[in-house]
């Protein structure tokens, strides 16, 4: 995983190494034959330093620090090969690199440090773009791309033990150095800081060696993968027929099966509307049951009721035929009697005639 990476060192070759691999700004009167060949010059222009204006000015104030703390706390013997100071290696996570913001995590970054190791014990670091370079993971088993880096500088310092690295760098102290840097970039970038890497603390020349042995390995593979299919070109090649063969016959197949999908939702469709159309129809013919029920029994009712009014009618019919034929009779009867008083009227008047001519002067019935 990507860590931050303390290296021990000493004054002395801390500036053999700003000599020989720092400070480069792609200037055209840099005549330094670098051993690194994956140093690209064209983008030595865009390196930068965070937290100091170059790489010997850090180196420098290293060197300050040092006789400051010793004046102070002087060790108690000096060993030849003693550390005085720490080289920091710290990459950026691709992410953030692809998120433009580069600069930004290096500017944080540096901030951290400033807390980790004590403002007076971090002197800036110088950031590396020129050597994004590709190489072979064996872990992963694939080529990959190497990260923008940073190159820093630090005084190992211990409140009341002064530069002293082996109290310095403990466990736990330089698991902290990773965590600080890991939680930064989770809360200001949303990435994970611990992005997989070999999780060795090995060097570039290290890495290079290890991309040109599995190169190597990688090439003899391919020679004789090569061979193989040299010696049976044949074969491979009625086999790529063969799939290709295959490969037609399964398009035709699947462009059928596309015609047939298409097809199926086509009837999918109308089922769904013979559906919603027979529901409607059942619906109305259920309505026109109901209507039909409805006028069954009405007329029904009707039919008793009419039946019922042909009795009453009926019987009211043979009961006027039986006034009527008692009418004809008192008609009858009526028309006798009316003769009949007519007759007396006349006899009546007759005889009125008869006594008015009895009653009368002078008149003579013996005549």
């Amino acid at each position: 995983m990507a860590s931050t990476h303390l290296e021990k060192i000493g004054i002395r070759k801390l500036k053999i190494v700003k000599t020989l691999h720092m400070d480069r700004r792609g200037d055209v009167n840099d005549n330094r034959n670098h051993s690194n060949e994956n140093i690209n010059p064209e983008l030595s222009s865009g390196n930068f330093y965070v937290g100091c204006n170059s790489y010997a000015e850090a180196v420098d104030n290293a060197e300050k620090r040092l006789k400051e703390v010793d004046a102070v706390l002087p060790p108690k013997r000096l060993k030849k090969d003693r550390v005085e100071a720490l080289m920091v290696n710290i990459p950026c996570p691709q992410e953030v690199t692809e998120q433009g913001r580069t600069k930004e995590f290096f500017n944080k970054v540096n901030d951290c440090m400033k807390e980790y190791f004590g403002e007076k014990n971090w002197h800036g670091m110088e950031i590396h773009v020129d050597e994004v370079h590709q190489y072979y993971d064996p872990k992963l088993h694939k080529e990959c791309t190497s990260l923008v880096h940073a190159h820093g500088v630090a005084t190992p310092f211990v409140e009341g033990k002064g530069v002293n690295c082996k109290a310095f760098m403990t466990k736990a102290n330089l698991a902290k150095a990773t965590k600080v840097v890991d939680d930064m970039c989770l809360r200001e970038f949303g990435v994970s800081f611990r992005t997989y890497r070999d999780p060795q603390h090995k060097s570039v020349e290290e890495l290079k060696s290890e991309t040109n042995i599995a190169r190597n390995e990688m090439q003899r593979v391919v020679d004789t993968q090569n061979k193989m299919i040299n010696e049976n070109r044949d074969t491979i090649i009625k086999q790529n027929d063969k799939i290709a063969e295959n490969q037609t016959e399964m398009m035709e197949l699947d462009t059928a099966l596309q015609d047939m999908r298409s097809e199926n939702r086509s009837l999918q469709t109308e089922n769904d509307k013979l559906r919603t159309e027979n529901e409607s129809l059942r619906t109305a013919l259920d309505s026109k049951t109901k209507d039909f029920e409805a006028v069954k029994s009405n007329y029904s009712k009707c039919f008793n009721e009419t039946k019922k009014l042909k009795g009453n009618i009926s019987k009211l019919l043979k009961s006027q035929e039986i006034e009527l034929g008692n009418l004809q009779n008192l008609t009858k009867n009526n028309a006798d009697l009316q003769n009949y008083v007519s007759n007396e009227q006349n006899r009546i008047e007759d005889a009125r005639d008869y006594l008015e001519l009895d009653n009368a002067d002078g008149f003579d019935f013996e005549r």
